[in-house]
């Protein structure tokens, strides 16, 4: 919370964006104010309501609300820009975490069976001498909890790092007093859960069982659990695939389609709210600079505001950007419909508007028919000349095109090749010269499109993860359904089974529960793709057979690859040692 007068200093150091100026962005701000006691709030609140009646309009009505009132976000609650995410975001998330964190149980829960012949001496010679079954369950749960507070102490410095680099992440990490104790809540929690099934399972083996014949103890009375396992588990897996297939798909696309049609030699300087007429007349000059355009869009909109719109009885609210009439021109941008804005346009006034393909859907059925009608924008009458293609980069929205020249936030500055660093120095020295208590802010336009090289990077890694969480998952359970079917493999060799043959036998199960898996994660790949498709709203989001293909195939190649690291050993399996005790 500041004063006016405190922000026009922020102002002129160049801290902040004109804000005292710029009353179109009053809904963006709030007022927080921290009160001694709970009696204070109802003197607060008359003080607003006084203040209410003082005014001429009784349109707006203050109140003060706790902030528990409105965080999380609540969707019916308007510009409500200061609460954070909503309860369905806080859903999703969550939804997420608790998937990954059943993932890597499982994980625990396979490599602790896989273990459990190599553990199961240790539990009969405890019972000998004496141990109780809750003091076994007690040691391999401290076991698996402390497996779990381990993970906990690698991880968060690794989060606190890759914080910093992965894209868009606006979230900053902190050493809450209440945050630690709740990581350690749920890493005891996660091993306890993890560590649950196992601890059971070998607690209650009997001495003379293990100590006579190991081989023929079975830790599932049945093979319905551990498919159980795989099932979901590469379930999930494929369907996160597929969604990060589909996520690096269209991140490669988009920056493609950047790279062809954003010019490779702009550059944008952020005028930070000051006039910017002279200035945009002396780069002109420059030898290096080959045409200057004062617009917020530019193939995509750079800032945009909201306005709304009535055309007969339809009444919205739409995005608009403060766009330079040259813009279309220079940058050779073909109408849909209608002509761009006229040369000589009125700089007080506003008469004309253009609107892009899916605006002009929103106020008419036939959206060619749009041109020439007259709109209410802002209490006035503009007339829409132009319609305008939706645009390629980024979301397409319904869009207007205005000409403000008192809301323009930026210029976009084309240069000749391999000046980049030479007008740069001249821009700056240009900006000094005009407003010494600021810091010029220029940049390349390629530049501020580069986190979708990222993104793509991050896309990678996570997918990395995802793969091997799944590998992890079936290495155990693989590795003992070999252990327990040593015998039949015995058997089988001396009845003449061939090495691929004994391979095949253990192998083909896997492969026929993966299958299963695919038949659950493609369709909810799909579901999850259709959202993000939806949300993005851009035709470069595919849901291809391709994307779909590879995405499964990934995970199914992984998934083949680390069984037979373990049914490998099948083949090599003597039926001398195997069977020497029957």
């Amino acid at each position: 919370m500041l004063s006016i007068h405190a922000a026009e200093i922020l102002e002129k150091e160049g801290a902040i964006s004109m804000i005292s100026q710029n009353w179109g962005d009053f809904k963006n701000a709030a007022v927080y104010a921290r009160v001694t006691s709970k009696d204070h709030v109802k003197q607060l609140n008359t003080t607003l309501q006084t203040y209410t009646r003082k005014l001429d309009k009784h349109t707006l009505h203050f109140v003060a609300q706790p902030i528990e009132a409105i965080t999380p976000q609540n969707k019916d609650i308007k510009n409500d820009l200061n609460a954070g995410g909503s309860w369905e975001d806080i859903e999703t998330q969550l939804i997420l975490i608790l998937a990954l964190t059943l993932l890597s149980a499982f994980n625990y829960i396979s490599l602790s069976l896989a273990r459990a012949f190599s553990r199961a001496k240790e539990v009969g010679v405890r019972k000998t001498i004496g141990a109780t079954r809750g003091q076994i369950m007690g040691q391999f749960l401290t076991e698996s909890t402390l497996v779990a507070l381990f993970a906990l102490l690698f991880t968060l410095p690794c989060v606190a790092i890759l914080m910093h680099h992965i894209p868009d992440m606006e979230v900053s990490f902190s050493w809450d007093p209440i945050l630690i104790p709740g990581f350690l809540t749920y890493a005891v929690i996660t091993g306890i859960v993890a560590g649950a099934f196992p601890s059971w399972l070998l607690s209650a083996f009997q001495p003379i069982q293990i100590l006579r014949k190991m081989k023929n103890i079975k830790l599932f009375r049945g093979v319905a659990v551990y498919k159980a396992v795989i099932v979901v588990q590469f379930s999930v897996t494929i369907m996160l695939m597929i969604v990060v297939v589909i996520l690096a798909d269209y991140e490669l696309k988009n920056d493609a389609l950047i790279r062809s049609t954003v010019p490779p030699h702009v550059l944008t300087l952020d005028l930070k709210g000051e006039k910017y007429e002279k200035l945009q007349n002396e780069i002109k000059q420059l030898s290096q600079v080959e045409t200057t355009l004062a617009t917020n869009w530019y193939y995509e909109p750079m800032k945009m505001g909201n306005a709304t719109v009535a055309l007969n009885d339809k009444v919205l609210d739409i995005n608009y950007v403060s766009i330079d009439p040259k813009t279309i021109e220079t940058e050779g941008v073909s109408l849909k419909a209608g002509q761009n804005f006229p040369e000589n346009m009125p700089q007080r006034t506003e008469q004309y508007v253009l609107v892009n393909e899916a605006a002009a859907a929103l106020l008419a059925s036939e959206p060619e028919k749009v041109v020439g009608q007259h709109l209410v924008l802002d209490s006035a009458y503009v007339q829409v000349i132009g319609i305008m293609p939706n645009e390629v980069i980024g979301q397409a929205i319904p869009l207007l095109y205005r000409y403000l020249p008192n809301e323009i936030a930026a210029l976009t500055i084309k240069i000749k090749p391999n000046t980049e660093v030479e007008v740069t120095k001249a821009i700056q020295a240009l900006w000094k010269s005009h407003f010494p208590e600021k810091t010029a802010n220029l940049q390349n336009l390629k530049d501020a499109y580069s986190s979708s090289r990222e993104r793509i990077s991050f896309f990678g890694f996570f997918a990395l993860i995802v793969m091997i969480i799944a590998g992890l998952g079936i290495l155990g359970i693989a590795s003992y359904s070999v252990e327990t079917r040593t015998k039949e493999l015995g058997i089988r060799k001396v009845l003449g089974a061939g090495k691929l043959n004994l391979v095949w036998t253990v192998t083909r199960n896997f492969g026929m529960l993966i299958l299963l898996a695919g038949g659950i994660g493609i369709p909810a790949g799909l579901f999850a793709g259709e959202l993000i498709r939806q949300d993005i709203g851009s035709s470069l989001v595919e849901l291809s057979v391709i994307n779909i293909s590879l995405g499964f195939g990934l995970v199914a190649i992984l998934g083949l690859l680390v069984v037979l690291s373990q049914t490998m050993r099948a083949g090599q399996i003597e039926p001398v040692n195997v069977l020497k005790a029957e």
